[in-house]
């Protein structure tokens, strides 16, 4: 039943997380938003440490839906998705083309 609970609340930050941080992203179009984003991201990433520092979501999901512990493997997994994925960039405003790069840094694996 704590698994359960922990799982469930583990879900619901990943939820919610994805939904902030869209609303950031949505908006991205020159430096300004772009920075904005790439400050609510950090925070995101910070609001996660502190959760895992609090409680930790277990060896196979994490807070707010980080999939990348370091610098190194969020980069990795953003230049992974951009190199997947570059349909979805084609036509984007060059800086909502970085931010989605950026944010897939988070989740992509």
């Amino acid at each position: 039943m704590a698994n359960d609970k922990l799982w469930d609340e583990v879900n619901k930050s990943e939820a919610t997380s994805s939904a902030q941080l869209s609303l950031f992203l949505d908006r991205v179009e020159d430096v300004p938003s772009f920075v904005q984003f790439i400050d609510a991201l950090r925070k995101d990433r910070e609001d996660a440490d502190r959760k895992e520092a609090m409680q930790s979501a277990g060896p196979y999901t994490s807070w707010n839906g980080w999939q990348s512990s370091s610098i190194s493997t969020f980069l990795e997994s953003g230049v992974a998705w951009a190199e997947t994925k570059p349909a979805h960039l084609a036509d984007e405003n060059p800086w909502k083309a970085a931010a989605r790069i950026l944010y897939a840094g988070k989740y992509y694996e």
